[in-house]
């Protein structure tokens, strides 16, 4: 039989026990493969963990997008990854890499600012028949007037009868011909252009880069697999304005060139600068202007410079318009969750 200070003890050590919290979400821990990134929990970093976890499971239960996996960086901290697995497709962790598709012409972009900076290419508004005197659409009425600049914007016409400089149409010929250019220029393909000039100084170790069955060179607008995180570090280095460990790898001039608006699109929720895709989006603040590289089946590198953020988002499915569903995780979980600290 329990006494009555036995029974008064153990209601006093009730109400006076103190209330643990609930521990947080364990959702997108990031896990060391020794490439480069520091890693925190996101809360570290101004992010609500509960939210990335709601989207997390949201995916994993099928009522959310059909993403392969989701690489979150803050302040150049990696704080949230996570990979999905579905039945009958290829499935992927930290170490595989996975294609970006057309998101290689933004890392090509990069590379003519490295050109530009070298004084290899000097004026992005002369004529490139300089360059390619034998290619063959320069000899329609007026495209020997097509510039570097209309290239690297969609805004040249091949193939059409359209003024330049006026339309953007989305063509992948015009960046397979700025990779020509920068071969002319360099002596080198874009892979070993990359390779020296991007990858090694950021501790990009495992690449794979298409290359053409009948030309044997490497496809300048489509064809780059990299790791996510990998992906992620060219997002960084995009949001550290060309720099990287102290070392300026690109102009800060050309990043900020490059993912301005020059041309509005045939995507209303777009503009585009030089090979990269210029959108918005809303928050409890207002807007966000962002800048992306874009591929096929959603690939997506985003930089956020008004949050400091990089996130990647890559997936084995066709969405439409390259557009949603991943863009709706975006607005609708990760800014949410994001402070603007």
């Amino acid at each position: 039989m329990r006494t009555w200070t036995s029974v008064v003890a153990a209601v006093c050590a009730v109400i006076f026990s103190p209330v643990r919290a609930e521990p947080a979400p364990a959702c997108g821990i990031p896990h060391e493969i020794h490439d480069g990134w520091t890693m925190t929990v996101p809360e570290k970093q101004g992010l609500n963990a509960a939210l990335l976890c709601a989207m997390d499971e949201g995916i994993r239960g099928g009522k959310l997008a059909n993403v392969d996996d989701i690489v979150v960086i803050r302040h150049g901290v990696l704080v949230y990854e996570s990979y999905y697995d579905y039945p009958h497709q290829l499935n992927y962790d930290a170490t595989t890499r996975h294609n970006g598709y057309s998101m290689t012409k933004s890392v090509v972009s990069l590379l003519v600012g490295i050109a530009m900076d070298r004084g290899l290419i000097k004026d992005l508004d002369a004529p490139i028949a300089s360059y390619l005197p034998d290619y063959k659409g320069f000899r329609e009425a007026d495209k020997d007037r097509v510039t570097l600049r209309h290239l690297l914007t969609m805004s040249a016409g091949l193939g059409t009868d359209r003024a330049l400089g006026v339309r953007f149409e989305y063509n992948s010929v015009e960046t397979e011909l700025v990779g020509t250019i920068l071969k002319k220029v360099t002596g080198k393909g874009v892979d070993v252009l990359a390779q020296e000039n991007i990858f090694a100084p950021l501790g990009i170790e495992d690449v794979a880069w298409y290359k053409d069955p009948v030309s044997g060179l490497p496809t300048s607008s489509r064809g780059l697999s990299l790791r996510p995180r990998d992906w992620a570090k060219i997002g960084q280095l995009v949001l550290n304005r060309g720099a990287w460990d102290g070392r300026q790898i690109v102009s800060a001039s050309w990043i900020d060139q490059s993912t301005a608006e020059h041309i509005k699109t045939d995507k209303a929720a777009f503009s585009y600068g030089y090979q990269w895709w210029i959108g918005h989006s809303s928050d409890t603040s207002g807007s966000l202007q962002w800048a992306a590289a874009l591929g096929f089946n959603s690939q997506k590198t985003i930089v956020i410079p008004a949050l400091d953020m990089v996130v990647v988002f890559n997936a084995g499915r066709e969405s439409r318009n390259m557009v949603a569903p991943e863009l709706d995780l975006l607005d609708r979980y990760i800014l949410p969750a994001t402070s603007r600290d």
